[in-house]
């Protein structure tokens, strides 16, 4: 069964690099935060109620994230970085429900 800890023990590592994503507890439950460094404020916010709500925010966090490594947002990604980031993508929902 797929756990609020699995799905954070799986992008533990992602989310200590992304300095823009957070998850936060609330009281009522977990939140992932987008920061907007230029404006210097909170630009998205999503509440999961689920796991497995969780875990969609979390991976496409992660493609944003692996995609702006790549390119700095100068250029497209080839078709092998985006199979290679889908590849990695499938890597993390897989982890997830071990």
């Amino acid at each position: 069964m797929l756990t609020f800890e699995k799905v954070l023990e799986v992008f533990k590592d992602y989310l200590s690099r992304d300095d823009v994503f957070e998850v936060v507890t609330t009281k009522r439950g977990y939140t992932v935060m987008i920061w907007e460094e230029k404006e210097e404020q909170w630009f998205g916010v999503e509440h999961c109620k689920t796991p497995e709500l969780l875990r969609d925010a979390l991976l496409e966090g992660y493609h944003d994230f692996s995609e702006q490594l790549l390119t700095h947002n100068r250029r497209n990604l080839t078709e092998v970085e985006i199979a290679d980031i889908q590849r990695r993508c499938k890597q993390l929902y897989d982890r997830c429900g071990e």
